[in-house]
């Protein structure tokens, strides 16, 4: 029997879209606000106080009121001095009556010669000064501040999917026929 087969393959078509992405990104809003740190300065301008008084005073140079009133001691001492003598040169010629040798040429050479004189040595003046400073330097500050606000933007994203699409693109066939021969 003869037969006659003719066949047609299908066939797939494929179409694709490919997938698009679009990023667009905004920048954030960023605010900065300071305020400026702030310095006090106060000072009072040093001054040096120096008195010397007592170094003058140890060499002879007094103001008048104490140069009066170290006069008045030295004259009441003296004067207590002059007295303890008298009262002891009195006693002296007193005691003549004792047997003692004569009081008189005595006390005469005593008093001719006078007081011994007594001599010092050292360093003039012998305090020292006294030095006083005074001033002020008084510093104060306020801290400053930063206040820093940011507000992020969120990114715009647009997304389109790709396709993949599968058709037929010709239908597959098979055509059979029976084919006389005889003819």
């Amino acid at each position: 029997m003869p037969l006659q087969i003719n066949t047609i393959r299908g066939q797939i078509g494929i179409r694709t879209q490919n997938a698009s992405q679009s990023i667009r990104n905004f920048q954030g809003e960023q605010k900065i606000e300071t305020t400026m740190p702030k310095v006090k300065i106060k000072s009072e301008k040093p001054r040096v106080i120096i008195d010397q008084y007592q170094c003058f005073a140890e060499a002879g140079l007094k103001n008048n009121a104490d140069l009066t009133k170290d006069m008045v001691e030295y004259a009441k001492m003296k004067h207590k001095q002059m007295i303890d003598t008298i009262v002891a040169d009195g006693n002296r010629m007193a005691n003549i009556k004792n047997g003692t040798p004569p009081a008189i040429p005595e006390i005469a050479e005593k008093n001719a010669r006078g007081p011994e004189k007594q001599f010092r040595f050292g360093p003039m003046p012998s305090s020292r000064p006294k030095i006083e400073v005074e001033g002020s330097l008084d510093i104060s500050w306020e801290m400053g501040k930063v206040n820093i606000s940011y507000t992020p933007r969120k990114p715009q994203i647009t997304y389109n999917p790709g396709k993949v699409e599968v058709y037929l693109k010709q239908k597959p066939s098979i055509d059979i026929q029976y084919v006389d021969t005889k003819r």
